[in-house]
């Protein structure tokens, strides 16, 4: 490659940056394969001797913190320096974590909570592996399109399997087994809203399931839009599938979930791809109204009903009892995971913390989502080309739709939930470096290709301030 800026291209910068260092396309296979025994396996295979930590996809994330515990201990060459927002706020909470079931260790904890503190630490400690290894091993953008493109994948497969669901009534999954692993006797993961069922797909709850569809939709529109060299139908079919299934879910939190992912995604599109968007918009709807009569009336009734709504009132009426179970420890809480449901069912993951971790835990968790959520924004903005914008604000988008449907039920206690959470914000931050890499090599391609003497020193200020000028105004 020439070092001119023509021949420049922003795929290549962080591979030439790194000089011998090549992708990791194992970190990506490693979290394809997270995806896969996170959403394509039913929630309640467990191994039993395991309790809570027994599932498939928390003994796959506990191998991502070991793997990346080892690459930190036997890693010869010193970190790049930079600012890593999402990983500080990780070591903040976890450290919150660890202080709060300490100290409920010290103090006692009932014999029914011990067991679920234990648990509950542990599968904090794998979403963290999982986030870990995102942010640090992916390389370059061809990794992070991969993960994306895994992420859309199991969406889809999602949503097909619901939209199955949906149409006969049936679980379809109930009859898979794995040896080694046992199911819940009484399980049952559809449920009917208004005379239409609430699919799950393999999920334990149509929540979760809500949480899977507004995750991956954002980045499935986003690739169908910028990935035109591939395939017409395998770009948008799976945009289709994930749409439908959301509408179909008969749940309030999918569609906020899904209507604010949609929102964030608008700005970084052009008029007339706004119009479009709003046009297959309309046209999903009235789709939905011919196929399925009474469906949008019960959609509607979703927003309207007020204190009507068992659903709302079940949730409202708990939070006293719950702020009350905060004066013992207002500080750190009384350990992760042991605000049991036959306590009380608040049905918000953030007041769960607020009793769980206290305020600081609460808070270090909302500056964790903050700094994802900022390091996405801040990748759209100083993004070198089109297509690295349009995946920053689709990341930003769908952590925005899991961050909200937190305040809807408690995500954390659903594993494909807290999967998705951990997950977008590993990429969030791995984004952000990448974005600052290939910057960096925009600006050193242009210092290569400036004439030598004094006019090259003028002529590299003036590219770097236009260039910074550049990427924090688009």
């Amino acid at each position: 490659m020439r070092n001119t800026p023509d021949s420049w291209d922003p795929r290549e910068v962080s591979v030439a940056r790194m000089g011998t260092q090549r992708e990791r396309s194992d970190v990506a296979t490693f979290v394809t394969i997270y995806l896969v025994v996170t959403c394509a396996v039913p929630s309640n295979l467990t191994i039993s001797a395991l309790g809570t930590v027994g599932r498939l996809t928390t003994l796959w994330a506990l191998l991502a913190l070991v793997w990346w515990v080892l690459y930190q201990v036997h890693r010869t060459r010193p970190e790049a320096v930079g600012r890593r927002p999402v990983r500080l706020a990780l070591a903040l909470f976890l450290a919150i974590a660890v202080a709060s079931y300490a100290v409920a260790m010290l103090h006692g904890l009932p014999e029914k909570e011990s067991s679920p503190a234990d648990g509950g630490l542990i599968r904090l400690l794998a979403w963290a592996g999982i986030l870990l290894l995102i942010h640090d091993g992916l390389k370059d953008r061809r990794g992070l399109v991969t993960i994306m493109r895994s992420v859309v994948m199991m969406g889809t497969f999602t949503a097909v399997l619901g939209l199955l669901q949906f149409a006969t009534g049936a679980s379809l999954i109930d009859w898979i087994t794995i040896p080694g692993m046992s199911s819940s006797p009484d399980f049952s993961n559809i449920d009917v809203r208004g005379g239409f069922v609430r699919a799950a797909a393999m999920a334990s709850h149509p929540l979760e399931y809500g949480v899977v569809l507004s995750t991956s939709f954002p980045i499935a529109l986003t690739l169908a839009l910028t990935q035109t060299t591939r395939n017409w139908l395998l770009r948008w079919l799976p945009v289709i599938a994930i749409a439908v299934a959301s509408v179909l879910s008969v749940s309030r939190s999918a569609l906020i979930a899904v209507a604010i992912a949609f929102v964030i995604l608008i700005p970084a599109w052009s008029k007339s791809m706004r119009r479009r968007a709003y046009l297959a918009s309309i046209c999903l709807v009235g789709a939905i109204y011919v196929v399925t009569p009474g469906l949008l009336g019960t959609l509607r009734g979703l927003f309207t009903v007020g204190g009507d709504d068992t659903s709302i009132t079940s949730r409202t009426n708990g939070y006293s009892t719950a702020l009350g179970m905060l004066e013992n420890n207002p500080l750190i809480g009384r350990a992760f995971g042991t605000f049991l449901p036959e306590y009380i069912i608040v049905d918000n993951q953030y007041l769960g913390l607020l009793v769980e971790l206290g305020v600081l835990g609460l808070a270090m968790f909302l500056a964790l989502i903050v700094s994802g959520l900022t390091c996405a924004w801040r990748a759209r903005h100083l993004a070198v080309d089109n297509d690295m914008r349009q995946l920053s604000q689709a990341v930003l988008a769908s952590l925005a739709a899991v961050a909200v449907t937190f305040a809807f039920f408690d995500g954390l206690s659903f594993p494909m939930a807290a999967a998705m959470l951990f997950l977008m914000l590993g990429l969030a931050g791995a984004l952000w470096r990448i974005v600052q890499d290939e910057r960096g090599g925009l600006l050193a391609g242009r210092l290569h290709a400036l004439p030598a003497g004094k006019t090259a020193v003028f002529g590299l200020l003036r590219l770097h301030r236009d260039g910074v000028d550049d990427g924090s105004n688009r």
